[in-house]
């Protein structure tokens, strides 16, 4: 991610393992941790919104992370759209259609491919033929876990995007990625190849140690958390988008009168749809 020192960062659907350089956390789901893989935290300012219906002043943010958060949207042309109102630039990860196929997460509701730097969307009709396997091989196999890490570009969709958000959204009965096509498969092994240098590095490291490293390298830039307070003035209503105002245990809307509840110091900035 080409995150600059002074970049402000906000990251939607940050759940149990936010990136040390997000300064502003989001989730829907606070309280679920069905589709998460741990507790959710919010150790720094954190907002219960929906990626779909920010709750953020236009380009308020220089740069947006969304990690596997996309594959769940039901309007992923609309939160796409809010990524580029609210923020300048940013990173967007999801599984690609093979790892769909092999994983089958039963709550994600789309498949990806990248295509000449565009992502191609395509609502998913089909759950995994494989069940939990991949799953358990991934938690007990350390060899499987290995070549899952070493060649990730074929599980995971890795989009950075600044401006503009590049996208189509198709409708097909056939899949994003032809697998009996041997040309296709080469371009996919050849692609994997040229990046597993950095794969096989990642591999051999440890997550918390690079969790450790990550947090060192913002503290070594010199940046302090903000406040929940420090972000007050970027704050909108979600459903008009206009100026809010703060009360002790609740937030309302100037322009529509919709009310939002705080409870135990987080906004619940959600829209009842």
């Amino acid at each position: 991610m080409n995150i600059k020192p002074e970049d402000f960062v906000l990251e939607i659907g940050s759940g149990h393992n936010p990136k040390p350089r997000s300064d502003v956390l989001c989730d829907k789901l606070p309280e679920d941790d069905a589709q998460r893989g741990g507790k959710i935290v919010h150790d720094r300012p954190f907002i219960a919104a929906d990626g779909q219906y920010l709750p953020f002043a236009d380009k308020s943010f220089d740069y947006i992370i969304s990690c596997h958060v996309l594959e769940h949207a039901e309007n992923p042309a609309l939160f796409l759209s809010e990524l580029m109102r609210v923020g300048k630039a940013g990173y967007i990860e999801t599984p690609t259609e093979i790892g769909e196929k092999l994983y089958g997460w039963e709550y994600h509701k789309w498949v990806f491919k990248s295509d000449s730097d565009k992502l191609i969307i395509k609502k998913k009709t089909n759950d995994s033929q494989f069940g939990q396997l991949f799953h358990h091989l991934y938690t007990t196999d350390h060899n499987y876990a290995q070549f899952h890490t070493t060649h990730h570009n074929l599980f995971l969709i890795q989009y950075e995007w600044s401006g503009k958000i590049d996208y189509d959204i198709v409708e097909s009965s056939n899949d994003l990625i032809d697998l009996n096509n041997i040309d296709v498969v080469k371009s996919l092994v050849d692609k994997q190849a040229s990046a597993g240098v950095s794969g096989t590095i990642k591999s051999l490291v440890p997550s918390s140690l690079r969790q450790l490293a990550k947090g060192a390298i913002v503290k070594s830039q010199g940046r302090s958390r903000k406040t929940l307070k420090d972000i007050q003035n970027i704050i909108v209503c979600p459903k008009c988008k206009n100026q809010v105002q703060w009360h002790e245990d609740f937030i309302s809307c100037l322009n529509c009168n919709s009310t939002y509840p705080i409870c135990d110091g987080i906004p619940y900035l959600l829209l009842t749809l």
